[in-house]
């Protein structure tokens, strides 16, 4: 998109209030007070820039011939217990991220023909981190109890454990997310969500959603309610600029990639094709990147995949091999020995025993390939005696069972042989 390239261009931010009516991404906003705060990082990001042409310049046109998978950990920041959202919503989230990267998205239809073979598998996909910072099991969640009913943007303050919010885990090994109860800048309010750029400082990296905003179901609203928020903002995270060039409506702005139209300012609500600007055909309107509704956007371009290729093999390569989506098995308390699980190995169907168990509340049951991914997940109300697991469409390996309440967690590795 546009051919005009100034460093000023994408650092340019409008002196506006935010409005909840339509999408407003903080991202910007966000690396202006970055910018502030420390002189250099637009020479370091700068230089990113160069780094990031080479190596396109180089591996553009190579086919990609592994999938990348980002280890990610959520921090659920809450005020009241309608913001503790559910893991049921949380990984409706992640879902969404590894659909919409993947191109398999079920609007993907809605790409206009136009544009549809600019579209792109991007080939990267999103995992719940399975080790802790400290080597213990996780969930990929963290959640926190706070006193704050907003977070402010030019602060930070979601990122710091001292501020209310939740500490950062090393952006080396986990893409860290923050939801939290909303998000403002000074005194102006409703910001979906805003991201950090490569090259930004290491305690404040990843990105930050309002709750309302996230996943598909439990508090997620209309029309941001189909996980969109995320995948915009995580594109910010990959290195991705807006799709106007963040110039206002000037049509010189560039977001540094190649096959997104010249395109004049952002657009809202859901725009029909063609709808032109500039001397386009018409925007690209349902990129990812720009602020059109959750459910008017569908595509990643060809362009932006290779630049987002190009920061994980850049800045962001050590989250390659954090290994941080791989399953610890852990030590079972002595209380939960009772609990049995065969057979094993097993041909796909298994049986968890729990014994003269009587386990009151939420049960949680998931299990996991030997890469991390999630196969199977249930929760259950209570648990005892047997429950049957059919895991009919496993492939032949090593996979991890894991099964937690709030009163205790336990890892078992079972194998699956046809």
């Amino acid at each position: 998109m546009k051919k005009y390239f100034s460093l000023v261009v994408f650092l340019f931010v409008l002196s506006v209030g935010y409005s909840q009516s339509h999408r407003n991404c903080g991202t910007m906003a966000s690396l202006q007070h970055l910018q502030k705060q420390d002189p250099m990082l637009k020479n370091k990001m700068a230089l990113q820039e160069v780094e990031i042409k080479k190596w396109i310049a180089k591996h553009g046109r190579e086919q990609q011939k592994t999938i990348i998978t980002i280890p990610v950990v959520v921090h659920v920041i809450y005020n009241t217990n309608a913001q503790n959202i559910s893991d049921a919503q949380i990984q409706s989230q992640i879902d969404v991220l590894n659909a919409d990267y993947r191109r398999l998205n079920a609007d993907t239809s809605n790409t206009p023909s136009f544009f549809d073979t600019l579209a792109a598998d991007v080939e990267i996909e999103f995992c719940f981190a399975h080790q802790d910072p400290n080597g213990n099991w996780t969930n990929g969640v963290t959640r926190t109890s706070t006193t704050k009913t907003v977070f402010d943007l030019s602060q930070n303050d979601a990122k710091y454990t001292a501020q209310g919010g939740h500490d950062v885990w090393d952006r080396d090994k986990y893409f860290n997310i923050w939801v939290v109860p909303e998000i403002q800048e000074g005194g102006m309010t409703g910001i979906l969500g805003y991201a950090q750029f490569p090259g930004g400082p290491a305690a404040t990296d990843g990105v930050v959603i309002g709750y309302h905003y996230f996943g598909t179901m439990g508090t997620a609203q209309y029309p941001y309610n189909k996980g969109r928020t995320l995948t915009h903002e995580s594109g910010h995270w990959l290195d991705l600029y807006h799709i106007w060039g963040d110039d206002g409506s000037a049509c010189w702005g560039s977001d540094q990639v190649d096959d997104t139209p010249n395109q004049g300012g952002e657009n809202y609500g859901c725009p029909s094709f063609p709808h032109p600007s500039c001397t386009n055909v018409s925007d690209m309107y349902m990129n990812y990147m720009d602020y059109t509704d959750d459910a008017c956007m569908n595509m990643f371009s060809k362009g932006q995949k290779m630049r987002m290729l190009a920061a994980m093999n850049t800045s962001r390569a050590p989250l390659k091999n954090s290994g941080m989506c791989q399953v610890v098995s852990v030590e079972n308390p002595k209380e939960q020995k009772e609990i049995k699980i065969y057979p094993n190995p097993s041909k796909g169907n298994i049986t968890l025993d729990f014994g003269t168990m009587n386990i009151k509340g939420i049960v949680n049951i998931r299990v996991y390939n030997s890469v991390g991914q999630l196969v199977y997940s249930e929760s259950c109300q209570d648990a005892r005696a047997l429950k049957n697991i059919e895991l009919t469409n496993a492939v032949d390996g090593i996979y991890m069972v894991h099964i937690d309440s709030e009163h205790f967690n336990i890892v078992r590795k079972i194998e699956i042989h046809r």
